[in-house]
């Protein structure tokens, strides 16, 4: 839903009685700005439409969005915003430079109660942040991971957008401390009592994919889980480079035997997976030996056009 008249843009103040903040009523988008160009802008403004319509939004047209983050990466570098074309995102000023891109869209101020408010002015937030940097060992050596307790409850109507609500990313990150576990799977939330026969989702921040018999495979994000925007670039790529992929409902014990798992975001592109460790300490290895890895070859594309690690 667009509609540019009906739109509050937001530098660093928020009002207390924002939506946003009281329920969690918005969307969000993290994209990477990188060698001159926010990196599938297409797509991501894609599922923010999507996410939009899907929680009857009000969001301003696609020119405004990009003139608005263009004027904060100037802002940013310190350079002068009004000697500077605002629509030109290509400009020689910032093409040296790697950002990370969020945006924020809520349904803005509203008092107490669920019910939409009658008169809302959606709000949007823009920020320019700093590009994070991530050792090389993990795309060469691949990073370990743990099946996380914290559970995806399934939603359908939610699911494959980015809502605001990710308090059980928060918990499930904070099942490991970075040290010993670099990431984490997420599960769909069932009654199955062993992690082993429940559904395998995605992991902390990132989606995920795996290799059987050449085949690569990737959970459907039909009842709970994000639409990765690299997810989407790795479908695109797949085709073209005649790689099989599908997609379906599989459980984390079709992990254990898998030539390949990767994960992929937007920021990161394709990381691999070394290890995985479930809750009873059963653990699963995968080698970064195979040259013909399906995971090295989509990240030679990936990886680089996001100006990370190349898997070899």
């Amino acid at each position: 839903m667009i509609d540019n008249q009906a739109i509050n843009l937001i530098n660093d103040v928020i009002d207390v009685n924002d939506r946003g903040l009281t329920y969690g009523d918005g969307i969000f988008e993290t994209i990477a700005y990188v060698n001159g160009e926010l990196h599938n802008w297409h797509l991501h403004w894609q599922r923010l439409c999507s996410g939009a319509e899907r929680l009857s939004l009000s969001i301003p047209d696609e020119v405004i969005f990009l003139n608005k983050i263009n004027l904060k990466l100037l802002q940013n570098n310190d350079l002068d915003s009004d000697s500077l074309d605002s629509e030109n995102l290509n400009s020689e000023n910032l093409d040296s430079a790697k950002k990370v891109i969020k945006i924020i869209i809520t349904r803005g101020k509203g008092g107490r109660g669920y019910q939409f408010p009658q008169q809302a002015q959606t709000s949007v937030i823009i920020s320019v942040h700093h590009w994070p940097e991530r050792s090389i060992d993990d795309y060469k050596k691949g990073i370990r991971v743990k099946v996380c307790q914290t559970c995806l409850a399934q939603q359908p109507v939610l699911a494959g957008i980015k809502h605001l609500n990710r308090l059980e990313q928060v918990l499930a990150r904070n099942e490991f401390n970075g040290n010993d576990y670099h990431d984490g799977i997420m599960l769909a939330c069932s009654d199955e009592s062993s992690q082993l026969h429940s559904r395998v989702i995605e992991a902390t921040s990132s989606n995920l994919f795996f290799v059987k018999n050449g085949q690569l495979f990737t959970p459907k994000i039909d009842t709970c889980g994000v639409q990765g925007t690299i997810r989407q670039e790795i479908f695109q790529r797949a085709k073209k480079m005649s790689i099989s992929i599908e997609e379906g409902h599989y459980t984390l014990s079709e992990l254990s035997d898998a030539s390949d798992v990767f994960f992929s975001n937007s920021i990161f592109g394709i990381v691999p997976v070394a290890s995985i460790t479930c809750s009873d300490n059963t653990q699963w290895f995968y080698s970064q030996q195979n040259k013909q890895r399906i995971s090295a070859a989509l990240s030679s594309k990936i990886n680089k056009a996001l100006s990370r690690p190349v898997l070899l």
